[in-house]
C-alpha cells in the first residue's frame, strides 16, 4: 500500500522537491514514515535526501540533509547542493503532481516497502 501525504512541495523548471509522510497505521519509526525526495525532471530520476536536522530563523525554515541544505519561506525555496543553488517556487500541497513524478514516488515506496 503506497498511501502518502505531501507535507511540502517545491518546484522549478528542473526539479521537484517534496517531503512526504507515508500513511502506515502501525508504524512509529519516523525514518520509515517521512521522506524528502528530489526529482530531476531532465532525466526522470528520484533521489532520497538523507535528513539530518530542521530549524528555523526569523525568515526561513531550514532543513539540513547529508549533502544538501534547504531554506524556504512561504514563497521561495533555495536548495544548496555542492556549489550550486537551486531556486524553487513553494507550491500548495494540494497541487496535482505530474504523472511521471507520481509514478516515481510509487516506485520509490514500492522499493522501500520491499526493503523494509
Amino acid at each position: 500500500m503506497n498511501s502518502y501525504k505531501i507535507l511540502f512541495h517545491f518546484e522549478s523548471g528542473e526539479y521537484a522537491l517534496l517531503e512526504i509522510k507515508r500513511i502506515l497505521d502501525q508504524e512509529t519509526d519516523k525514518s520509515k514514515l517521512y521522506f524528502w525526495l528530489l526529482y530531476d525532471k531532465s532525466n526522470s530520476t528520484l533521489k532520497k535526501l538523507n535528513f539530518v536536522s530542521m530549524s528555523q530563523d526569523e525568515d526561513n525554515q531550514i532543513r539540513t540533509f547529508e549533502h544538501e541544505h534547504l531554506a524556504f519561506d512561504t514563497q521561495i525555496a533555495v536548495l544548496f547542493s555542492a556549489d550550486t543553488e537551486y531556486f524553487m517556487d513553494v507550491l500548495s500541497v494540494e497541487e496535482e503532481l505530474a504523472i511521471v513524478l507520481k509514478q516515481a514516488i510509487y516506485e520509490f515506496l514500492d522499493k522501500t516497502e520491499l526493503a523494509g
